[in-house]
């Protein structure tokens, strides 16, 4: 996956390879302690890539509630320039409505068009709070392996290290 960051006047590529189509979070999230070091030299990277996602979930709402929110300032604008030129009144579904704040904000909510919009904004809001979950379960993974882990010469890191696949990466010893 490729994203483009500014910095400044400047962009930056940032590239990340994907998940799988699924991804289990208990797998993710817990610590395998047969191969605690194999843990401990992906999980950063694991939490990358989980921030990664978690930034792109939070951009999904931010359009999706931008998204909501010019569709109500539209609907209100047309039923406003509506009761403009009907004497203080607009129309939904054949009944004239008195133009209030009350009555354009009761009118919006009833909208289905809006309905819609205002659900995609709150499905997004939950897969945020899943990603954000989940980025965070990760940290504290993160925490209690730099905790487990001691400083070890590279030849015990080695010795111990188990070839297998660990928070999505696989790892191979080099010969």
């Amino acid at each position: 996956m490729k994203t483009v960051v500014h910095v400044g006047d400047k962009p930056l590529v940032l590239v990340f390879s994907e998940f799988d189509d699924e991804l289990d979070v208990d797998e993710i999230t817990s610590i395998d302690y047969s191969n605690i070091y194999g843990e401990a030299v992906t999980v950063s990277a694991l939490q990358n890539k989980i921030g990664m996602l978690k930034a792109e979930a939070e951009k999904y709402y931010q359009d999706k509630k931008l998204e909501c929110d010019i569709y109500e300032a539209g609907i209100k604008k047309k039923w406003r320039r509506e009761a403009a030129t009907n004497g203080g009144k607009f129309t939904i579904e054949d009944e004239s409505i008195k133009l209030t704040e009350s009555a354009l904000n009761e009118a919006v909510l009833l909208d289905k068009g809006f309905e819609i919009k205002k659900k995609n904004v709150i499905q997004s809001q939950r897969n945020v709070s899943f990603m954000d979950s989940l980025f965070w379960s990760i940290s504290s993974k993160d925490k209690k392996l730099n905790n487990l882990v001691k400083s070890l010469s590279p030849k015990e890191f080695y010795d111990e290290l188990v070839e297998g696949k660990i928070n999505t990466f696989l790892i191979k010893k080099p010969l």
